[in-house]
């Protein structure tokens, strides 16, 4: 055995994976997740005509066939920048993701670490709950109850700047979890941890009414367990159908939430029933953020910086503090486009509209231009997923949350997104540099 032999790094096979089997679901892809929701949604909100849009959600129709269409151009742009990673087919890989023991010790630290920073962002929130008098019997009546809003529990217990952003490592704790799952079986450490962090966050988008808390966990980890699914042909078969099944999931899920979100005052209102109130709301959050994205292309000056796309740095701490977008603009953005939405919408439904913040931010040309930017970095690392390179496999899933996103927001443009996305950049560059110090050790 010579020795470059003795020393190359051992791969891992996955349990129950197929020799060269490379994950590929249709529905993962950026083409399908674009095709099947944002362009769709663009024309439903065209079609609902202005009295309904009053008569649901309380606000005048301005979404108008004008933009409709540079809305719809730039998705096109974007799906057909997205197919041109995959033209020159995807590298078959055996035993996916093909993750060396090195590599895996490097994710297994990683996912340590991250836990760590997540629990010390929820120990914050805990000891701000006590200092507030929110104590756990006050929630669990609450709870019974149903009198969430009536107890102002989101502005009571606020925030601990510096400390409860933390659980926003979550989001790169569940991402390196995800991969070691995948990659290296099921183990009890892993899955205990996991299941405490979307513990807490369900806690967190339950009673501080911030669904997007769970959400933003859930979905990249469905990413990884789909990618893991369909290395065999089995699991590609059962997991071609999943939207069938999540679809009323969402739906249900999203009720529950609402039940003590909304519902309660509304029923007091009088009026439809609670299914047909849950639909009306669910397609209320998309339609109206593409008709907010109107008003603000029709009714707000351009600040002349982006905002939207660029919203973590405006909002980061120091920079946010000192309103630094408004010193150089002469525009606070955030009140403008509340005083818009009193004007022109209804600030109930204030999603700002992702598909729409291209324009805003870049004008006509920037935004088509960046659509074509997005699709080619959506499908290159879409493309690394399916050949369990690191930077697909710990990105990916979060580019599959912004662009199931995209109607209502630019999720991986805000703030909230920073932390875990910043933590899954660093673990890629360890990972990576870790092998080519590997490699220089071979030669």
């Amino acid at each position: 055995m010579s020795v470059l032999t003795a020393v190359r790094p051992r791969r891992v096979r996955p349990r129950g994976a197929e020799v060269g089997g490379t994950p590929g679901v249709w529905w993962l892809s950026p083409l399908a997740l674009i095709g099947l929701v944002a362009l769709p949604t663009t024309w439903l909100a065209l079609a609902i005509p202005d009295e309904r849009y009053r008569a649901l959600w309380g606000t005048p129709k301005s979404i108008d066939l004008h933009w409709t269409l540079w809305f719809s151009l730039g998705l096109v742009l974007f799906l057909g920048a997205a197919m041109l990673p995959g033209t020159r087919g995807v590298r078959r890989v055996a035993h996916w993701p093909g993750l060396s023991t090195g590599d895996l010790r490097i994710l297994e630290r990683s996912a340590t670490v991250l836990f760590w920073l997540t629990m010390v962002g929820y120990i914050a929130y805990a000891a701000q709950a006590v200092r507030v008098g929110l104590s756990p019997t006050l929630l669990l009546t609450s709870l019974i109850n149903q009198e969430l809003y009536g107890l102002g529990i989101r502005d009571r217990l606020g925030t601990v700047p510096g400390l409860t952003t933390m659980t926003q490592f979550g989001l790169g704790f569940v991402v390196v979890t995800g991969v070691l799952l995948i990659a290296n079986g099921r183990r009890a450490r892993y899955t205990r941890r996991l299941v405490v962090v979307v513990l807490l966050a369900l806690v967190r988008a339950f009673f501080v009414t911030e669904r997007l808390a769970l959400l933003e966990l859930l979905v990249p980890m469905l990413v990884l367990v789909v990618a893991g699914m369909s290395r065999s042909t089995r699991g590609a078969r059962r997991a071609a159908f999943l939207p069938a099944v999540l679809l009323p999931v969402v739906v249900l899920v999203f009720a529950a939430f609402e039940y003590s979100r909304s519902w309660v005052f509304y029923a007091a209102q009088g009026g439809q029933s609670f299914p047909v109130f849950v639909v009306e709301r669910f397609a209320g959050y998309y339609v109206t953020a593409y008709n907010n994205g109107a008003i603000r292309l029709l009714h707000q000056d351009s600040p002349g910086l982006p905002y939207d796309l660029w919203s973590a740095f405006w909002t980061a701490p120091g920079v946010g503090s000192a309103n630094l977008f408004a010193t150089l603009t002469g525009v606070d953005a955030d009140p403008a486009y509340t005083l818009a939405l009193e004007q022109f919408g209804n600030p109930e439904f204030n999603n700002y509209g992702g598909v729409a913040s291209p324009f805003v931010d870049l004008g006509v040309a920037g935004g088509l231009v960046f659509y074509v930017l997005a699709g080619l970095l959506a499908g290159t690392l879409y493309r690394s997923l399916r050949e369990g390179r690191i930077w697909g496999l710990l990105l990916y899933p979060v580019f599959v949350l912004t662009l199931l996103e995209l109607p209502r927001y630019f999720y991986i443009g805000q703030g909230r997104a920073t932390p875990g996305l910043l933590a899954l950049v660093v673990v890629a560059l360890l990972v990576n540099r870790a092998r080519r110090r590997r490699t220089g050790a071979r030669l």
